[in-house]
């Protein structure tokens, strides 16, 4: 995917913090510290645990910066079907904003 000027604003944006985006994100380091503590606890001490520790920390914080720059809160849940058509027209949008003069 080639990188838009919007994709670029939205990489280096402040990150949004409210109530929602907060509780995920906590949810997400609570996980990603159980598995960090796991690998601790199970793998002897060498570079291996070491590397495993910081791939955790690693998709900790993109999975946090997805949250900061993605997450669209909606004032209801969806029901199944209305977020599967929800996530396809919000993926064709994306296809179509990356290649505008492909259609």
């Amino acid at each position: 995917m080639a990188i838009t000027e919007n994709e670029i604003r939205i990489r280096f944006a402040a990150p949004a913090t409210d109530e929602a985006r907060t509780a995920i994100k906590a949810r997400l380091a609570t996980a990603a510290e159980e598995l960090a503590l796991l690998v601790h606890e199970l793998v002897p001490g060498s570079r291996e645990e070491s590397e495993a520790i910081s791939a955790v920390e690693l998709a900790l914080w993109w999975a946090q910066a997805g949250v900061d720059r993605r997450y669209v809160p909606r004032a209801k849940p969806l029901a199944p079907a209305d977020a599967e058509a929800a996530c396809l027209a919000a993926m064709a949008e994306a296809d179509i904003a990356s290649a505008p003069g492909r259609l």
